[in-house]
């Protein structure tokens, strides 16, 4: 694999990322069969090739009622939503959220998937040939704090670097899907280095538990009980506290499938000499068994997506 560049991240080229993904939707949604037949189904005007905001917004619309996201007795919900689908297409507003909706909405293959998560946020940093990571745990993995009643379809995580090259702050946003029913809460276990939690939207904090040396248990409470195949998104940041050595990685680990990860690590200060994108086999192992320089942004930004990952531990390392 070749490392690649993942380019300056400004305002503006934030901006076209989400060009770049509206039209890339765009382009997946007049030209794929299977997904123009299900807007089209819901079309109230026809046009030639051009794509009926309002057929687009009922097929997420019905995708919202029949996962829970959204209340069965809003029946205006595809009127609000044609406006939204409108400026995702058009590339002038894209949020992550949004994406999920239409991915999941007009059920995407992985690969038009990986296309417009790429589109959106940058080509990954590392070609990874559209191929996730799986199995690399050798050895037993952290303690989880309760049976895992979910999984999820999309993770985005921030991490902040300080000026004083400690981990700062670290931004989550979930969509899941009860695998089951009665699911009320969600947990996981981070660093011990989480002084708090912030910022949840989809759910409230709950609790701290005890969990592994070196880890803590975290559990929030959703806002709305899942049934199951319910799906909620869940957003929430962690606040940690300066160490006495400078940070020099970060890592995801998962024990059971997640699709649709998206790492970004943000130094807001001074960026690392060189850095490399890794897998290991250990939730606390030192050295990787895989390792790849990266590119590191103008902005100081390192980023990687990759279509799914499954009992495995990946993130960023770097040397100051």
């Amino acid at each position: 694999m070749e490392a690649g560049n993942s380019g300056r991240r400004s305002q503006g080229s934030k901006e076209s990322g989400a060009a770049a993904a509206g039209n890339r939707l765009r382009v997946l949604l007049a030209e794929r069969r299977e997904y123009r037949q299900r807007w089209w189904a819901h079309a109230r005007r026809r046009h030639g090739n051009d794509i009926s905001y309002s057929g687009v917004a009922q097929v997420i619309a019905l995708h919202l009622w029949d996962t829970g996201l959204r209340a069965d007795t809003d029946r205006e919900l595809p009127r609000k939503l044609r406006d939204r689908v409108r400026q995702a297409l058009l590339g002038s507003q894209l949020t992550h959220e949004t994406i999920t909706w239409f991915l999941e909405s007009f059920e995407f293959s992985a690969e038009d998937a990986r296309e417009v998560w790429d589109a959106f946020s940058g080509s990954s940093v590392i070609d990874l040939k559209g191929g996730g990571i799986t199995f690399t745990l050798r050895n037993p993995p952290v303690a989880m704090i309760q049976p895992q009643g979910h999984r999820t379809t999309a993770l985005f995580s921030r991490y902040y670097i300080s000026a004083d090259r400690s981990l700062r702050r670290i931004e989550n946003s979930h969509v899941i899907v009860a695998v089951q029913d009665g699911l009320e809460s969600f947990a996981y276990s981070p660093r011990d280095t989480v002084t708090s939690v912030e910022s949840v939207v989809g759910g409230t904090f709950y609790r701290f538990h005890p969990s592994s040396p070196g880890y803590v248990g975290i559990e929030l409470r959703l806002d709305r009980r899942l049934t199951e195949n319910e799906y909620s998104s869940l957003q929430y940041a962690t606040l940690h506290r300066a160490t006495p050595d400078p940070c020099v990685h970060v890592r995801r680990a998962a024990r059971k499938r997640i699709d649709n990860v998206d790492m970004r690590v943000i130094f807001e200060a001074t960026a690392p000499r060189r850095a490399w994108w890794c897998v290991w086999d250990d939730y606390s192992g030192p050295e990787p068994v895989r390792k790849v320089p990266v590119g590191i942004s103008l902005d100081r930004e390192m980023h990687q997506f990759i279509p799914y990952m499954e009992q495995a531990v990946v993130g960023f390392q770097w040397e100051w």
